[in-house]
């Protein structure tokens, strides 16, 4: 591996190797790793006691330890703030479970051929589950006793949620209209309550273009909840392109919006996210505060108990009867 690939590197979440293959003239050298990989029951066990013992040293919080698992030209690459960022959250994950299970380790292979010399990789996830049912993994990327990836996450390998690199800054203050508005979805969830506004499933959803949102009748509640946002006092701003997780069955609304007017036109989607009501004993991490959000991460923070008419008409939005209009399923 390059000097040049290594410097090329996305270590957001420590992924530190890339693997690749290079394929000779016939290609014979990746269709046998094809091969092999298809064909092999790979013994994992040493794979399993390296992830092990590098786990252990977050625990224990070792860095020293942990680095000196890596080859040296990781070392030298990856930034101390990323270090310590992973060990935390490690150490966090650990600190909240119970240590999985061997039988409850993802364990899955792959080989890199680089220049001729082949190299088996075991890619081991392991799922730290807490009281709340919420669960972490520590990934590990491991291969002859060292270690090449190491990132703790929502999600084990195979599953990726790909977040846009570049960030649209925050505003001071939204100047959104309902005249600006070319397409709208509502979505509502019924949570716990299983009321008469959700479906079978709990659900409803009533989406289209201007026209359609003119037939609804609900401008003057939609302009007024755009009149109140954009005059409301910001609480606090953030960076996150995924929805909070959910702790229990809540009731919620979610609204979504394109828009024509400048600069939310260049914006992609505007959304709005409120928790209508938490299931008894299941609080919500961020109930207390109605969740704005524009260019899929760039989040504001309305405290709900700074804006009770925005959530009056919030509730009144929820609580309308769309009729035909309102979106069905039939499975």
């Amino acid at each position: 591996m390059s000097d040049n690939l290594i410097k090329r590197m996305n270590y957001k979440h420590l992924s530190f190797l890339l693997f690749f293959i290079t394929i000779l003239s016939c290609g014979n050298p990746y269709f046998k790793a094809i091969n092999e990989l298809k064909n092999t029951d790979f013994q994992n066990d040493s794979e399993l006691l390296t992830a092990k013992k590098a786990i252990g040293f977050i625990e224990h919080d070792q860095l020293d330890s942990l680095k000196s698992m890596f080859p040296e030209k990781i070392i030298a690459t990856v930034p101390d703030s990323i270090w310590r960022d992973q060990l935390e959250k490690g150490q966090k994950a650990i600190s909240e479970s119970k240590f999985p299970s061997d039988s409850l380790v993802q364990v899955s292979n792959t080989i890199n051929i680089s220049k001729g010399k082949k190299q088996i990789f075991a890619k081991l996830s392991f799922p730290f589950t807490n009281e709340k049912d919420s669960t972490r993994f520590i990934n590990v990327i491991t291969s002859e006793r060292q270690l090449y990836g190491l990132y703790v996450a929502d999600y084990p390998f195979g599953i990726r949620f790909i977040e846009p690199e570049h960030s649209e800054p925050h505003l001071n203050k939204h100047t959104i209209r309902y005249d600006s508005i070319y397409w709208f979805r509502i979505w509502y969830g019924s949570g716990f309550k299983k009321n008469k506004y959700g479906d079978r499933y709990g659900y409803y959803a009533v989406s289209g273009d201007k026209e359609k949102l003119d037939k609804l009748k609900i401008k003057p509640i939609i302009s007024e909840i755009f009149e109140l946002i954009n005059s409301a006092k910001i609480d606090s701003t953030d960076f996150n392109y995924r929805r909070p997780k959910r702790n229990g069955n809540s009731e919620y609304i979610y609204l979504r919006f394109k828009m024509l007017n400048e600069p939310y036109k260049n914006f992609g989607e505007f959304e709005v996210c409120y928790t209508l009501e938490e299931e008894k004993g299941k609080p919500e991490e961020l109930s207390d505060f109605i969740i704005v959000k524009h260019s899929k991460k760039t989040r504001y923070f309305y405290k709900k108990s700074e804006n009770l008419r925005l959530v009056e008409k919030l509730k009144e939005l929820a609580y309308k009867d769309y009729g035909r209009h309102q979106e069905t399923r039939w499975h």
